[in-house]
């Protein structure tokens, strides 16, 4: 019962000030419905993905035939990514179909006290810093905190954006 629970997965679409805002959770593979995507169009569409947990192959698969159903002239923006929705951006290309990352976590950890966190960072700071992470000031003991990837690979999509 407990793996079910894990493994759920929710979409929902809503009109929030001229934009369609979709908001999706869980685990995309082959048990998530994306076919709420497929009526996007004509508003521009931002998508919250801060609740992805993990993307399997034929999520991967499902989710860029759902997000190239989206004409080419709605504007795309995937907001609140967190690192399995990164990694894929890294990994697969086309993944954001033409949507533009907009926004997303990077896993932080403090080499002084060990506090971890994701944190959220705008992919235009990224750009404007060189392609490198803004310094992120450890809550608990104020020393700069690093990424907890290989930066360079986890920011790669900064780059070729």
């Amino acid at each position: 019962m407990a793996a079910q629970g894990r493994n759920t997965f929710t979409i929902d679409v809503a009109e929030r000030d001229g934009e369609d805002v979709v908001t999706i959770a869980g685990v995309i593979d082959e048990n998530a419905d994306l076919s709420p995507l497929q009526s996007l169009g004509g508003r521009p569409v931002r998508v919250h993905l801060k609740g992805v947990r993990r993307i399997n192959s034929y999520g991967v698969r499902s989710w860029i035939d759902a997000i190239r159903k989206i004409p080419n002239g709605t504007p795309v923006k995937l907001v609140h990514c967190p690192p399995p929705v990164v990694d894929q951006c890294n990994m697969v290309a086309g993944f954001a179909g033409h949507g533009v990352l907009e926004s997303f976590y990077a896993p932080m950890t403090c080499a002084e006290c060990d506090e971890q966190l994701d944190q959220l960072f705008e992919t235009t700071a990224c750009r404007a810093n060189g392609g490198r992470l803004p310094a992120t000031p450890c809550p608990r003991c104020g020393r700069n905190m690093e990424v907890d990837d290989l930066e360079e690979q986890y920011l790669l999509f900064v780059r070729e954006g």
